[in-house]
């Protein structure tokens, strides 16, 4: 009788007027989201390792062997890897990215879970551009920006333990690894170097230049390579796709290859065409309904004398504009803010973890108490109810209009 009693409290907890400050998300809910985010993406990309599938798939393995490339080093190493045990490259590809995507969500849960989980940072944590993005669309599972979310997701976890001088050589790694396996990454590394000047505000001019200069070294000179590369010295594809022809449908047509033998201006030509599909209407209103809660909660933080809120976004935002080439060079609009939500989200709990500002207790958005179900309802609805299209789609869909024709007319 009493346990009965017990859970008919905590059903009626469901109905009671709250302030917004203590409201609380369900550990159990946030495990179960996390842990069916990583079981969807697998399955997801198992699928698309099956068809062999042009975008997903076959991206991750473009190599060397033909010559230096971009996207190549992932796709260089597995194919040794490949070579030296025997396996198929599919199978070592699809544990590659399978554990890729384990080690980030097991990582991010913890960091996630060492800040409050009041009502503001529920939004935040289930912005649709946050983790929970990436398995809500079938193609964005597998992607390579797996690969630049888990170092980066692994330097913030690690970054309140890296000595100032160090720091230097972890976003050179970063750059380096990152940008030699999907070029765009290299123009999201001013979020770790902006970051990082933001961090230390005691440095000297002189001290900080120490740090940053080798660092915009590596990424002039990555740059200058890949153009070099991409313009005078490009790689053999006949020989890269007689290296993984066993693995792939017929290449370089069904394969990623296909989009080096297209150039600068086939290429800019797809982007115009696609941006024509209502981009610069939609993409803005995607960007403002994802990222409210997560700049009112970064101007809302407590400062103090030696770190500033306002400095804090300002960094953010340049750091935002400095990313505009990928949006000039390509059509994932989706995407490439899906990437810049991470780097925002990832710098937002390290800034609340180390305490360098402070979350106020009071209310963010409503002033008086409101019902713990119409709380939860304002994040499920917010949440999981649409998506942002990562691309292209010339009918897609603009918030909840596929859920309504899929209730009332399907």
């Amino acid at each position: 009788m009493a346990r009965d009693n017990i859970k008919f409290n905590k059903f009626m907890l469901l109905f009671k007027a709250i302030n917004e400050k203590n409201f609380k998300l369900n550990i159990y809910f946030l495990r179960i989201i996390f842990l069916s985010s990583f079981l969807i993406i697998s399955y997801n990309f198992s699928y698309w390792v099956s068809v062999k599938s042009f975008f997903e798939y076959s991206d991750w393995l473009i190599n060397y062997q033909g010559g230096f490339t971009r996207r190549g080093l992932i796709g260089e190493i597995l194919y040794h890897i490949h070579t030296v045990s025997g396996i198929g490259l599919n199978y070592i590809l699809f544990v590659f990215v399978v554990v890729a995507y384990g080690v980030f969500f097991f990582i991010l849960y913890k960091m996630v879970t060492s800040i409050k989980l009041n009502f503001i940072n529920t939004l935040i944590i289930f912005s649709p551009l946050s983790f929970i993005y990436m398995p809500l669309s079938k193609t964005l599972a597998g992607r390579k920006e797996i690969f630049f979310f888990l170092l980066i997701t692994i330097f913030f976890y690690k970054l309140r333990k890296i000595k100032f001088e160090k720091v230097k050589y972890w976003i050179i790694f970063i750059s380096l690894v990152t940008s030699l396996t999907h070029l765009g990454f290299i123009f999201y590394i001013p979020y770790l170097i902006l970051f990082f000047i933001y961090l230390n505000p005691d440095k000297n001019l002189k001290e900080i230049s120490l740090q940053i200069l080798p660092i915009l070294m590596v990424m002039f000179f990555i740059l200058v390579g890949m153009l070099y590369a991409t313009i005078y010295s490009k790689a053999d594809i006949n020989i890269i796709c007689n290296s993984i022809k066993d693995f792939t449908n017929a290449c370089p047509q069904d394969t990623y290859l296909e989009v080096f033998t297209l150039s600068v201006t086939d290429i800019m030509g797809m982007v115009v065409e696609f941006s024509k599909n209502q981009y610069f209407i939609k993409y803005p209103i995607y960007y403002i309904l994802s990222f409210t809660p997560i700049y009112l909660s970064f101007f809302n933080l407590k400062e103090n004398e030696k770190y500033k809120t306002k400095k804090l976004i300002t960094f953010l935002i340049i750091s935002s504009i400095l990313t505009l080439p990928v949006f000039v060079l390509g059509g994932d609009y989706g995407r490439y803010i899906h990437w810049q939500y991470i780097c925002y989200l990832l710098i937002y709990i390290y800034t609340l973890n180390s305490k360098i500002l402070e979350q106020p207790s009071n209310n963010n958005f409503f002033k008086n108490k409101i019902n713990y179900l119409i709380l939860s309802s304002v994040i499920f609805f917010y949440s999981f109810f649409w998506s942002v299209p990562h691309c292209c789609d010339k009918n897609y869909s603009f918030l909840y209009d596929k859920i309504f024709i899929r209730l009332f007319i399907n």
